[in-house]
């Protein structure tokens, strides 16, 4: 629109063009791109650690997570001045920071702290290392373990996570989850010892027996002399929410005396998961 100048001309305001007006949504796209582009390889770079590799090298990382060392290197600078990893002797590992918020975790914070008591329960009439799992991906994840010193030694610790066709736990969530999550878990049938279950054919029959009985198995299928047990912890609406088990070395658990004792704490769980999730 013309402006006319006193006692002038009149003057016209050159209009925006669309090169000027989409410069600054360009260079706002490009950062935003180059920060998450920063983001994801953080990640990637913790994504690194799990129970098997706690303790890593630099080069380790870096090989892991498909990182350049020099970028690697920047980055794990910025994550142990933040808190994320500690460095020590050369190597890292995961820093306290990041475990206080794991411990904000719903799923450790809430399901864990509920199953603690009857945990421990079964721990002390079966005299076997406990634990509850929940389905994390294609995965179940240990977000709870009680042993006591007359228990053995535990084979997994907190965080750990199991496939599901090698695992007690993770035969439980194909048998009692979602339908879809048997079709996925039998496109990664990977031995992880000679007794594990590799034959679709075998795993299905496999969960229709735990269907039909209640409760899981394995021996020697994710690990050598580790014989594992499960039920599974529902809640009210009938859903599947986490797997409840002892694992044994030498010779599976008797199921006859161990499976009520974890159905009655399984039971108990659920009544007190079930309360949490009503309505306030």
């Amino acid at each position: 629109m013309a402006n006319a100048a006193p006692n002038g001309p009149t003057v016209r305001r050159p209009a925006a063009t669309a090169r000027s007006r989409t410069l600054p949504d360009a260079a706002g796209a490009a950062a935003a791109r180059q920060a998450a582009s920063v983001t994801s390889r953080a990640l990637a770079l913790l994504g690194t650690f799990d129970t098997e590799h706690s303790v890593q090298s630099l080069s380790a990382m870096a090989r892991r997570a498909g990182l350049p060392v020099a970028t690697a290197h920047r980055l794990a600078g910025e994550l142990v001045a933040w808190g994320g990893l500690e460095k020590l002797h050369g190597e890292y590992r995961v820093g306290q920071r990041i475990w206080r918020l794991g411990l904000l975790a719903p799923a450790q914070q809430n399901i864990a702290e509920v199953a603690a008591p009857f945990m421990q329960d079964v721990l002390f009439v079966t005299h076997n290392v406990v634990n509850l799992f929940i389905l994390d991906g294609q995965e179940v994840l240990l977000v709870e373990r009680m042993s006591g010193t007359g228990a053995g030694q535990p084979f997994r610790r907190v965080g750990a996570r199991l496939p599901l066709h090698a695992s007690a736990a993770g035969k439980i969530m194909l048998a009692y989850g979602a339908k879809d999550l048997f079709s996925s878990a039998v496109q990664r049938l990977e031995p992880h010892t000679p007794r594990t279950i590799t034959s679709p054919v075998v795993l299905a029959a496999e969960i229709e027996r735990v269907r039909a009985s209640g409760y899981a198995t394995t021996e020697e299928e994710a690990g050598p002399d580790n014989y594992g047990l499960a039920v599974p912890v529902f809640l009210p609406n009938k859903q599947v929410v986490a797997a409840l088990g002892i694992v044994t070395r030498g010779r599976p658990a008797p199921v006859g005396t161990v499976v009520p004792v974890l159905n009655i704490a399984a039971r108990g769980i659920a009544r007190r998961l079930g309360v949490e999730h009503l309505p306030q």
